[in-house]
């Protein structure tokens, strides 16, 4: 069983080396999903106006019809976080919850 995650972030302002960042954020949830869950979880990371939102236009449109503000945490194609901060342990239990499905199901 596999479950995957999308987390949408704002770009760095330009000449932004800090590790404060959505994108380090974001890493920094990869590396505990990978830590916990191995290979069954497929991690993305998606700059808001970045060319890797060509694949996400449902995210997109959420944000324009103001039913959604970044950072997003999309989890198995369902947006399960909005706004303020990527909190690691909630997403870990959302993913744990949908794996945890996904074999009960198969």
């Amino acid at each position: 069983m596999t479950c995957s995650v999308v987390v949408v972030g704002m770009p760095s302002p330009a000449g932004c080396e800090s590790a404060k960042t959505w994108k380090a954020a974001a890493s920094h949830v990869e590396h505990r999903l990978t830590e916990r869950f191995g290979t069954a979880v497929a991690f993305e990371y998606a700059e808001l106006f970045g060319p890797d939102m060509a694949r996400h236009p449902e995210v997109e449109t959420e944000i324009a019809a103001g039913r959604a503000v970044p950072p997003i945490v999309i989890i198995d194609g369902m947006r399960r976080f909005s706004g303020g901060k990527l909190r690691v342990s909630a997403i870990e239990r959302a993913v744990a919850e949908v794996l945890e499905s996904a074999t009960l199901h198969a």
